[in-house]
This record gives structure tokens, sequence and C-alpha cells, in this order.
């Protein structure tokens, strides 16, 4: 329901440095940018990414993507775009990577529209993939290590994170994996996550001073505007559907509108888990915080004048029967120092982290054999500054 297409948001983007960017100065932590880079860099055969928002909704449309992308995938010629220290990535690795990353709406495109989107962001997600193979070696080199507990952990929480309806055995042949070669993948994606914290432990954290100075030159940028956070249970009504199933859809919301309000809401996370139809339904329908102008109209008009805790009268959209709840809400206004000293560090490390990664990664395919084919458009990365 958020204004935001990951597609036009991709082939908006012009490189790994202005991905890392929006990625850093949006979350900053070092766990948040290892999470964005276990997504943006993973191979297709890899169902690793961030365990937070993206990586549950992958977790769910897996399986809607699998059969269609494996049918598509028999009919196309598989194209060596590039290898790094003779490991080929093709087409096959980019387009899946691709469909992993931004779901159904890849698939959900006019067929020629869909080529040509894939075609565009081709290049940036090879480049993503030759990013990803580099520091998988470099951090077998330096010998970085994975606990058994920490894979048990993750396997643990993708497991739980399954719609549930789909076994773990019949999601790991989904991904063309079995146990053991899965929780190889996992072991590989979390090495190069400790990898990148330990990289990025070099990066200085701003002053006191620093943080004051960029707090009165910058005000204007923190006057928050009004905002809510809200979770949602969604029956989805199809555009084409006729009466008889939005009559039943709409039976059923109201049913879990009444159950909802005789445990006082106290059930909303399990509900969503269970019934909703929105990819946020594995999170127990949590929408994070939003602002105005990031919702549908009758969504956001709801959302905006609920009250905190209550459970919201039935709202249609275009997507079909919701129920929200408000679970926090903020007022326009000056944030005080205070309020912004995380979000100003992560301001002001952003561009420290983001220079620290590119170099780091310059350095290592100076000293790797990589090859692009003519299909990778566009000059190479630049080599590392001493």
């Amino acid at each position: 329901f958020q204004a935001e297409d990951g597609i036009r948001d991709l082939v908006r983007s012009r490189g790994l440095g202005d991905v890392y960017k929006r990625q850093i100065h949006s979350y900053g932590t070092n766990e948040d940018i290892i999470s964005y880079i276990r997504l943006s860099l993973i191979f297709h055969r890899s169902p690793m990414s961030s365990l937070k928002i993206n990586f549950f909704i992958i977790i769910q449309l897996i399986f809607t993507l699998a059969l269609v992308s494996a049918n598509e995938d028999k009919e196309k010629a598989v194209e060596e775009l590039a290898s790094v220290n003779g490991e080929k990535i093709t087409s096959a690795d980019v387009e899946k990577a691709i469909r992993m990353k931004y779901g159904p709406q890849v698939d959900q495109m006019p067929a020629e529209q869909r080529a040509a989107a894939i075609k565009q962001v081709t290049p940036i997600m090879a480049e993503e993939l030759i990013t990803r193979a580099l520091l998988l070696k470099s951090a077998k080199d330096n010998k970085v290590v994975v606990s058994e507990e920490d894979i048990n952990k993750t396997l643990t929480q993708i497991k739980q994170s399954l719609p549930p309806n789909v076994k773990y055995e019949d999601y790991l042949k989904q991904v063309g994996h079995g146990a053991e070669s899965f929780k190889g993948e996992i072991n590989e994606e979390l090495l190069i996550s400790n990898h990148v914290q330990n990289i990025l432990k070099s990066v200085t954290k701003p002053t006191e001073n620093e943080v004051k100075e960029y707090f009165e030159k910058n005000k204007e940028s923190f006057n928050s505007k009004e905002s809510v956070s809200a979770s949602h249970i969604l029956l989805k009504v199809e555009p084409n559907s006729d009466n008889k199933n939005k009559e039943e859809q709409l039976k059923s919301i109201e049913a879990l509108r009444k159950q909802l309000i005789t445990s006082k809401g106290k059930d909303f996370a399990k509900l969503a888990k269970e019934k909703s139809d929105c990819p946020s339904g594995a999170k127990g329908g949590d929408l994070g915080n939003f602002g105005r102008g990031q919702m549908v109209p009758a969504f956001e008009k709801a959302a905006f004048t609920q009250k905190v805790g209550e459970v919201g009268e039935v709202v249609e959209t275009q997507f079909g029967y919701h129920i929200i709840m408000v679970t926090d809400k903020a007022k326009a206004g000056q944030k005080s120092l205070d309020e912004v000293k995380e979000e100003i560090n992560r301001r002001i490390e952003g561009p420290k982290r983001e220079a620290t990664m590119r170099k780091f990664i310059a350095d290592l395919e100076s000293k790797a054999k990589v090859t692009r084919s003519s299909t990778l458009s566009g000059p190479p990365p630049a080599k590392a500054k001493e």
C-alpha cells in the first residue's frame, strides 16, 4: 500500500555507491547495513536476506514465483555476464536475484515491460552479485567464522517465518535445496555479515560537537511531520471479483473484527499471521511508521483518525477489506537534539560507511580476476584511492 515501487527505485539508482548511500542514510546501524547487503548481493539460490521486513516478504513470495520463473528459465538461453575468479555469474542468476528482491512486482508487469525492466536493472544486479562473490572470498581468506548457534538461530527464524500452510521441507524443495546445502548457504551469508561488521568497525563515531553542529545547520530537516504506526489485516478482493466474493470477504473480516473487539485487540498479531493476505501478516500485520501521502486515501484517513490501541471499523480500498490498529502517533513539530541524536549520528556516519565499503570492495576487485561481458554496459568500478 505504500507508494514506493521497488522496481522504479532500483532503476533510479546508479551503481553500488548510491545503493549503499540510500540504505545507510535510511538505517545506519551495522545490523541494518549488513542485512541490506545480504539481501542486495544475494545469489538466487540463497533464501537468506534481511531478517527484517524484506526477509519476511521474500519468504512468502518465493512460493508464488518459483514455478513461474522455473518455466520461463527453461525457455531462455543462459548468458554468462561476468565471472569472479572463475566463478560464473549468469543471466539466470541475475533474473532470479531480481525476482527474489522485488517479488510479485516483477510478474505483475506486462511481459514486454517486465523484459525491459529486467534488462535495465541487469547491469546493477550483476555488479551486486560480483560484490557478493568478492566479499565471500574475502571473508573466507580472513578466516571469519560463524557459530553453529548463529546458524541454528537463523534456521529457526526462517522456519517461524514461513506461512502457516507451508512446510519447511516443501520450502527447501521450492528453493532447490536439501537441508545441508541450505545450511551451507546460511553459513555463507552470515560469513559476509560478520565480515562487513568487522570492516565497518574502523568507521569513527561522530563527536558531540559534530552532532551539535550538524543539528544547528540542519534544524529544518528535523521538523517532524504527523505520522502513525499501525498494523492491519487484509482480506484481499481481486478487481474482477463478483459481488458474491466481495460479500463473503466482507462477512469474514467483520467476523474477525468482532473477535478482535472481544479480545480488545490482544490477538491482533496472531490473527494477522493466520488470516491476512498482505505480506505484512508474517510480522503480525505491522506496517511500521508512515506519514500522510504514503497510503491510499481511505486507508490513510482511517489510520490518522483512529485512536491508539483501537480496533478500527472495516475499511475498503482497491486492495480489499482492512482492519486497522494504530499502535502509535507522532505530532508534527520541531524535534529536539536529544530526539534526533541517533539519526544525526547515522547521517554523519553514512558517507564514511559508504566510502569504507567502496574502497574495500575496489581493493578486493583490483586483486581478483573479474571479467564482465559486453552486456554489462558502462565503465567498471573505480579503483580504490590510497
